[in-house]
């Protein structure tokens, strides 16, 4: 052991041993790399992000060989991995959302920001500050994980769906093929036809090729009035292959009106047609990218390579990879344990209290995602001496962590008309509730959502014309250690108000009558049952 201490380093068992580390610290940010396959999983749109981490590995990679492969490690980098392990922590232990408009929706600390500050904790701790300055530029593509927010999709992705199925419709006009009047549908008979999709409009490859212009502009030294007009050019190229990929698959659908066996692979002619002008729009970029970068005008002096080192000293170089493992290990063990023990069964979900103060339970349901996780098992109650009493629902999430209501309200297009902050006495003690009005032109609801923990229920927002914060305590357990207790959304729902009435006089009327509905519960008591993991 004191050997290899003292015996250097050769350079490529040293790159090795860094990139083995970066590849093992991911487990101290474990929640982010499972939150952004996920997304990558299941969003067509920012599944581009995938490809990201490895162009940004290959590019620092490629800086690290420019300076000689020079390991002039920095402690400063581990400051900086600890600084986003712990961020991710107390970002799973709490919740912190701010949305701008009811349009912009940012959960602090962002997930791109991690990856940014991940990536240059690894560059610092190995490379040094030499290295970081080299390799400034895939340290920061690294943002793009994600790579369009996501209120893009309802500022840009369907107008563009809404422009693609005109240009198609009008196209198929102009051959002289009549249409149904279907609005995103073009039908050449009642039974066969084609739908624009939002995954029709061309933004997936515009994207595509944004982010191959963006990365090939940086390798070919493009200076900054070429970069501009070179990355512009390539996002308006992939809509111009898109909607010359549109007018041929109107052909298509044309020429295969007389022949069944061709209506039948019409998706694999998207398919084929698609793939075969995505390739075409490729060419065309890099043959206009090679152009500029043929032009000595336009191509900054190559940077001058250094002579490669051949060792590193091993005492330091493996100090700094044993305390990424650390890092990791201390992080990274929940879910490590995750991985390899087998699944337990969740705890089976209680049933709801059939009365609730002078509240009578009327009937119960539960909200369920595909995958068959509960979300909310509710209850609807009602006041038997008073019929004339607004009904409360009453729901409890069971096996979803720290959430925020507003935000799939958000995500479905749904504002809320007021917004505030509340503190309402209960049978067992003071809760902090977060509330809300909606309106949907048939029914005007009151919505309550708070976070139970450690024996109290708080959630707390701050709210201005157009900022609203929505935040709850952390929930206290050392990484370590194994969890105890769990956080346990509540949410409760006050309908029938009059769609008609101003917000300003519904909302107390609302708010009157939960209030009477939680005298007489005790939320601390009523989650115990799902407070254990």
């Amino acid at each position: 052991m004191l050997k290899l201490l003292t015996h250097p380093l050769k350079i490529r068992a040293a790159v090795a041993l860094a990139c083995l580390a970066a590849i093992v610290g991911l487990l101290s940010i474990s929640s982010v790399v499972q939150a952004l396959v996920g997304i990558w999983r299941t969003d067509d749109l920012k599944s581009m992000g995938m490809v990201v981490p490895f162009v940004c590995a290959a590019l620092i990679l490629r800086a690290w060989r420019q300076i000689g492969w020079r390991a002039y490690g920095s402690w400063w980098g581990f400051v900086l991995m600890a600084a986003s392990a712990a961020l991710v922590y107390v970002r799973d232990q709490m919740l912190l959302i701010v949305t701008v408009n009811k349009d912009w929706l940012l959960q602090i600390p962002p997930l791109p920001l991690i990856a940014v500050v991940y990536a240059a904790g690894i560059v610092l701790l190995f490379g040094g500050k030499k290295l970081l300055r080299a390799a400034w530029f895939p340290v920061l593509l690294m943002w793009a994980v994600i790579p369009v927010p996501q209120t893009f999709s309802r500022r840009i992705d369907l107008p563009l769906q809404h422009a693609s199925a005109v240009v198609a419709r009008a196209f198929a006009h102009a051959l002289g093929q009549p249409l149904t009047q279907d609005k995103l549908r073009l039908m050449f008979t009642p039974q066969f036809g084609m739908f624009i999709a939002p995954g029709c409009n061309g933004i997936r490859g515009a994207i595509t090729l944004g982010l191959a212009a963006i990365v090939v502009g940086y390798v070919y030294r493009f200076r900054w009035f070429v970069f501009a007009p070179v990355v512009v050019g390539a996002v308006l190229l992939g809509y111009l292959f898109n909607f010359l990929r549109l007018c041929l698959l109107v052909i298509y659908y044309k020429l295969a009106l007389p022949y069944p066996w061709m209506q039948h692979h019409a998706r694999v002619a998207d398919y084929i047609i698609g793939g075969c002008l995505f390739v075409c729009a490729l060419a065309v970029f890099f043959w206009v990218a090679n152009r500029f970068r043929r032009e000595p005008a336009d191509v900054l002096p190559p940077q001058k390579e250094e002579p490669p080192v051949q060792n590193v000293a091993s005492a330091p170089y493996l100090a700094r990879v044993a305390a990424v493992v650390a890092l990791a290990a201390i992080f990274g063990a929940s879910a490590v344990r995750g991985y390899f023990t087998a699944p337990q069964p969740s705890n089976p979900i209680a049933a709801l209290p059939q009365h609730v103060g002078s509240y009578t339970l009327v009937r119960t349901w539960k909200d369920t995602l595909i995958d068959g996780i509960v979300v909310y098992t509710w209850g609807e109650y009602a006041n038997p001496s008073n019929p004339a009493a607004i009904h409360v629902s009453l729901g409890v999430s069971p096996q979803m962590g720290v959430h925020d209501v507003e935000v799939c309200h958000i995500a479905r297009g749904e504002d809320p008309t007021w917004h505030g902050q509340t503190q309402v006495a209960t049978a067992g003690g003071a809760v902090d509730l977060t509330l809300a009005t909606y309106n949907d032109g048939r029914n005007q609801k009151l919505e309550a959502s708070t976070l139970c923990d450690a024996g109290a229920c708080r959630q707390h927002s701050e709210t201005s014309s157009h900022v609203t914060l929505i935040y709850a305590h952390p929930h206290r357990t050392l990484p370590l250690g194994a969890d105890t207790s769990r956080p346990v959304p509540i949410l409760l729902k006050v309908d029938g108000g009059d769609p008609m009435e101003p917000v300003a006089s519904a909302e107390p009327k609302l708010a009157a009558a939960l209030q009477q509905f939680l005298a007489g519960a005790d939320l601390v008591k009523l989650t115990e049952p799902y407070s254990r993991p």
